[in-house]
């Protein structure tokens, strides 16, 4: 037997995956208690919910996330008591794979998370199911326009589905530690950045890193305002759009710092500069929300902002964002019922517990104000000064194209083996493309 449920309004694999699936969590994190009764009389759904007892089964990660689902799950619960969520760890960064082996054979799960740029593989191998008509405009209505973008798979004719059911965002920022750097001392552009290194180099300490040889960081040397990776809607696998007078421009200050840092990509990738930061050796690093918990048991005193301006804009660059989205199974027997736990997720109560139990970003912009923890909100408020520069990497499932050509391409500039930037930047968007 079916009812329909609305009860008034509510109005929000490669490194990229792996930093997007993961999350964090302490013991003591603050959280704000949820009143139950006012959120049962807010939150809406136009799906007809079942009245009778359903077990939605719900992938994600631990270390946070999964703290996020049980406790979200307890508060569905009180709203529909006949409906209860169970919990099994599948990490968002396997799920992709997971659902398409688990889904056909029956043992899969009715809602999952992963990131949004595994959207088109997904898609494309039916593995999950588009969010209902009847729904997009709760969707729209519960996330900024950032993550919309991202959980929206747009194909080359211009078609756009929405597919996903943000719950955060992520990017990378600057991390610098407190005790090697005065907070005012922090550079703002990449000219005083590499003025810094110069001035830093050769003590007990490293003045700043940063993963050049990964395409997934160094892209923001190529991207601008109006150049984003396969065009603005990341559909046009005809031209990377990372070859523009001004990304060419922009990897001056990436040559310079080359140039200053002095180091090899293999000996300054993410895992080697994240565990010297940790260990203070190093006094800044461009990290992400993912860190945040690891840093903090290591004990140092670190801060969180935008990356220096860029020398050609006087603007932060314009890097990649992640949006991490829950998606209902093609397979679940339970779509509706798993649409309504989706969209509880976006709800303003729910992306504020996620925030305080994880410490990453959220999916709508009402949230991070009334974040309880203080600490917490520092760290996000300093995110959210790089964020506001970022944008969704691709979603297409043909975007994959662009790792390794690019990865490479940056790697040998930043270690001298190009011939000049723009070729080896126009070879590797040869293999990045379909325009061969």
């Amino acid at each position: 037997m079916k009812k329909k449920i609305v009860a008034g309004v509510m109005a929000a694999t490669m490194v990229a995956s792996a930093l997007t699936g993961c999350g964090s969590t302490k013991k003591d994190r603050t959280t704000t208690e949820v009143d139950v009764d006012a959120l049962k009389g807010s939150f809406v759904t136009n799906q007809e919910i079942t009245s009778d007892d359903v077990e939605l089964v719900v992938w994600e990660s631990t270390n946070g996330p999964d703290k996020f689902i049980e406790k979200a799950g307890e508060y569905f619960h009180k709203i529909y008591p006949n409906i209860t969520i169970k919990y099994e760890n599948v990490e968002s960064t396997n799920a992709d794979s997971q659902i398409g082996l688990d889904g056909p054979a029956g043992n899969g799960p009715d809602l999952f998370a992963t990131a949004h740029n595994n959207i088109g593989k997904l898609a494309n191998n039916e593995n999950i199911a588009a969010v209902p008509e009847s729904e997009v405009e709760i969707v729209k209505n519960s996330c900024n326009q950032q993550a919309l973008n991202g959980a929206t798979l747009t194909t080359s004719d211009g078609t756009s589905t929405v597919y996903g059911y943000p719950v955060s965002t992520e990017t990378y920022a600057l991390f610098y530690n407190k005790d090697l750097i005065k907070e005012e001392d922090v550079p703002k552009t990449m000219e005083d950045l590499v003025k810094y290194i110069g001035e830093n180099n050769g003590g007990g300490t490293v003045p700043f890193l940063f993963d050049a040889g990964n395409a997934y960081y160094s892209v923001m040397f190529t991207s601008t305002e109006s150049e984003h990776l396969y065009g603005m809607d990341g559909n046009d696998m005809k031209d990377s759009h990372m070859l523009s007078d001004q990304a060419i421009q922009q990897m001056e200050d990436f040559t310079n710092l080359s140039k200053a840092i002095n180091m090899n990509t293999k000996d300054i990738d993410y895992t080697k500069n994240d565990e010297m930061f940790k260990s203070g050796l190093l006094a800044m690093e461009v990290s992400g929300a993912w860190n945040i918990t690891t840093f903090e048991e290591s004990g140092i005193n670190f801060g969180i902002t935008s990356i220096p301006a860029l020398t050609a804009t006087g603007k932060p660059p314009v890097n990649f964002m992640g949006v991490r989205c829950m998606f209902v199974s093609n397979y679940s027997k339970h779509q509706a019922e798993a649409t309504a736990f989706a969209e509880f997720l976006m709800t303003k109560e729910m992306q504020q517990l996620r925030c305080e139990l994880t410490a990453t970003m959220p999916a709508r912009d009402d949230v991070l104000e009334n974040i309880s923890d203080e600490k917490i909100k520092t760290y996000l408020n300093g995110l959210s000064e790089q964020i506001q520069y970022s944008y969704p990497m691709p979603n297409i499932s043909q975007a994959s194209l662009f790792w390794t050509p690019f990865g490479s391409a940056y790697a040998n500039i930043w270690n001298g083996k190009a011939k000049d930037v723009k070729s080896e930047l126009q070879d590797a968007n040869k293999s990045a493309t379909k325009n061969k």
